[in-house]
């Protein structure tokens, strides 16, 4: 009987040996598998492990990057408000000035158009008759159209003539001959040789039509031209027969008066312009509303002393 206790008893101790084993093993891998996780906790936050007051200390610092965060954002949010509201200004600008251009585009274009003058002027030849007669067909064209019914002859026959007589030297050259401020110089209807009359000598024959009427606008600013024109009253005016470049011909002397001539000299009468060019009847070519650059217009005409003449209204 006592044989049979003392192993019981021994069979007792067994088991609970083996429990207790088993109890310690199983403790000794939970502390393991704590100290591995704690090691990786401090792989990666650098801590071994967690305090009440280090929470306390990580859930402040987490409440001040979120704070941060939130304070970022808000700048963000500002400055791209900031931005749509530059982008929305700079964009009204400019469509604000685009506004603006095109206003002033339609303005000048208006104006422009304000200056678009055509005056419907019937052209007269100065061919066959009188081949050095352009200034006063012109004028007689500019008559016309002011309401006088009068014909080429009749005015030439009202033009005052120089009447010295032409005289060369040895080489040919004139040396002596009439003044174009005093009447027309020569012959003119080609037979033999003539030149041409200037305004101050032409202005007489519009006043034996249209009484204290002629408007001689020798000297005057090329705009004054356009004003007259946009008034309605075409203009006689004198270049060159090809609007190049005048180069004076002949220079001869009339009572101690030296005179520089040009036998490219034209006359012919404005009828109209607008933005770029100049429009003109030719008694030359018998073209109405020929057409010329308004620049070169404007430079061969002064450089032609700015001879013009027209009448008052």
């Amino acid at each position: 009987m006592k044989k049979l206790f003392a192993l019981f008893v021994l069979a007792l101790s067994f088991v609970a040996l083996t429990i207790t084993f088993n109890i310690y093993i199983y403790e000794s891998k939970k502390v393991s598998a704590l100290q591995d996780h704690m090691s990786f906790l401090a792989s990666k936050g650098n801590v071994s492990y967690i305090s009440s007051e280090e929470e306390a200390r990580l859930e402040k610092e987490e409440k001040r990057r979120i704070k941060e965060e939130e304070k970022a954002a808000k700048e963000e949010a500002k400055r791209k408000a900031k931005e749509e509201a530059e982008a929305k200004k700079a964009e009204e600008k400019r469509l604000k000035e685009e506004e603006l251009q095109k206003k002033k585009d339609e303005l000048e274009k208006a104006l422009n158009a304000s200056k678009q003058i055509n005056l419907d002027v019937a052209i007269i030849n100065q061919l066959p008759e009188y081949k050095n007669g352009c200034e006063a067909t012109s004028l007689t064209m500019m008559l016309n159209y002011a309401g006088v019914d009068v014909s080429k002859d009749s005015v030439i026959g009202k033009v005052k003539r120089d009447l010295t007589p032409i005289k060369y030297d040895s080489k040919g050259s004139i040396i002596e001959w009439g003044n174009p401020k005093k009447g027309f110089v020569g012959d003119i209807t080609g037979k033999t040789p003539g030149y041409s009359i200037d305004p101050v000598a032409l202005a007489p024959v519009i006043n034996e039509y249209l009484p204290d009427k002629a408007l001689d606008l020798t000297g005057c600013d090329y705009g004054e031209l356009e004003n007259v024109l946009s008034s309605g009253r075409p203009i006689v005016v004198w270049i060159t027969s090809t609007f190049k470049e005048p180069k004076v011909s002949h220079t001869w002397t009339s009572n101690g008066t030296v005179i520089n001539s040009y036998f490219t000299q034209h006359a012919v009468l404005i009828t109209g312009m607008d933005e770029n060019s100049i429009y003109y009847n030719d008694p030359l070519t018998g073209v109405k509303n020929a057409k010329i650059d308004k620049n070169t217009f404007k430079s061969v005409w002064t450089k032609m002393g700015k001879k013009a003449l027209s009448y008052y209204k």
